[in-house]
């Protein structure tokens, strides 16, 4: 009786733990688990029938978007602001999911997602042996709605795989992406200094590096401290999207929105669009740049360079002397320079009859007062000042004769802004050119 109760028990027990290994996955052969977790995230893949947006920012820098169709056979066809002509072709490549310490999508024969991992520095502007240290293998993390949040297995760069819509995936059919690069492109060559407004009266200043595809916000805070603040950009279908958010003032922005109609940027601060405007020289003061060891200590005047008139006092002072150059020699550059030791360097490049290249350095010290205005006093010259000195006079004289007020000067060519100091008896008489460290 003993015996038959408990070969009653074991069978009841054996009958309880075989319902439960059909119940609880959790028994099932580690490979059985993981080829269904394998084929649940390809039928994921697959099943976005328009297709997917994806983003990277690699390690050494840049951003880059991607469009990714998937199908079942283990083939995959994108493509990807990384240029112009890969934002218009399709690139069929294949595909496969791997099980490695996690589930890992890997990209295996090459497309436009390896450009950026190209060893070739040539390629994708990094490092020769490292590319931009990007990934073309990805480890699912999570999931929250329609975005799949990924991690590269090599570099651990994220990538963040979103279902694309159906008005998206006929945009992106229709070269959409390199749309808004051109668009970009032409917004940049109109805009030369495009600006955000915080609060009453703070102007940020909106770099954007399309080579380094890096976008810059620069600003002097309630202080008078100099702010500065970068991020990786990639293009999206309706502006940029930054690798990390930025933040001015008490501000902060992830991306960068593009109106097709006002052919303008703009971003969303608190529900309300606030446009990216623009300015005709920097919006940032050149004052707090320029001097002894900061962003600029010299301003250059070069004839050839250089859009002259734009100071007729200081244009006639400089034809002058150049017409009074003796012996056949041209005048072709003055370039101010702040030094150290509290001097301000003249120089002048000029040429003589047999075509070479000289120079002549005049030496003042200067002093800057509390209002910011600069007092320049001649000091001496050099021996190239003896033959040429005389007729640079208009020009020497003309920093000995008045205090200066450092301000950019509005370049009608298409070039930059130059810096410029400004006389403070005359706002229309003064010296500029291009800035230089």
């Amino acid at each position: 009786m003993k015996r038959f109760l408990l070969y009653i028990v074991l069978l009841a027990a054996g009958f309880i733990s075989g319902c439960k290994k059909d119940e609880n996955p959790i028994f099932d052969a580690p490979d059985t688990r993981l080829a269904a977790t394998l084929s649940e995230h390809q039928a994921e893949l697959v099943a976005a029938e328009n297709g997917w947006k994806a983003t990277i920012y690699p390690k050494l820098g840049k951003g880059f978007s991607f469009y990714i169709k998937f199908d079942a056979d283990g083939k995959v066809k994108m493509l990807s602001d990384f240029n112009a002509s890969t934002a218009v072709t399709f690139q069929e490549s294949t595909y496969r999911l791997k099980a490695l310490q996690f589930p890992t999508l890997m990209f295996d024969t090459y497309n436009y997602i390896h450009l950026p991992s190209d060893p070739n520095g040539s390629v994708n502007g990094g490092t020769n042996g490292k590319g931009l240290t990007s990934d073309f293998e990805f480890a699912f993390i999570e999931k929250v709605g329609d975005t799949l949040k990924m991690s590269g297995i090599v570099n651990a760069n994220p990538m963040f795989m979103v279902k694309a819509t159906a008005a998206e995936a006929t945009a992106f059919n229709a070269g959409g992406i390199k749309t808004m690069m051109d668009a970009n492109t032409a917004f940049l060559s109109v805009n030369k200094f495009p600006y955000l407004v915080s609060g009453v009266d703070m102007k940020v200043s909106v770099t954007m590096d399309v080579a380094s595809k890096k976008l810059t916000l620069s600003y002097i805070d309630e202080k008078g401290a100099s702010k500065v603040s970068s991020a990786a950009f990639a293009f999206a279908l309706n502006g940029i999207s930054l690798s990390v958010p930025l933040t001015y003032g008490t501000t902060t922005i992830k991306d960068l929105f593009w109106d097709t109609d006002a052919k303008q940027y703009y971003v969303n601060v608190g529900g309300k669009r606030s446009n990216v405007l623009n300015a005709t020289v920097p919006v940032l003061p050149l004052a707090p740049l320029f001097g002894p060891l900061k962003d600029y200590s010299q301003i250059e005047y070069n004839v050839a360079t250089v859009t002259a008139g734009l100071s007729s006092d200081f244009n006639n002072k400089l034809v002058a002397a150049r017409a009074a150059m003796p012996g056949g020699r041209i005048l072709d550059k003055a370039t101010l320079k702040l030094n150290i030791d509290n001097t301000m360097s003249l120089t002048y490049t000029y040429r003589n009859a047999a075509g070479s290249t000289l120079l002549s350095v005049m030496t003042y010290s200067f002093t800057k007062d509390t209002n910011g205005e600069y007092s320049f006093t001649y000091l001496t010259t050099d021996g190239n000042g003896a033959t040429v000195g005389p007729a640079l006079t208009p020009i020497t004289n003309y920093f000995s004769s008045s205090k200066f007020k450092l301000d950019w000067v509005a370049n009608p060519a298409s070039g930059g802004a130059y810096g410029g100091l400004y006389s403070t008896t005359d706002n229309a008489s003064f010296f500029y050119g291009n800035l230089i460290k």
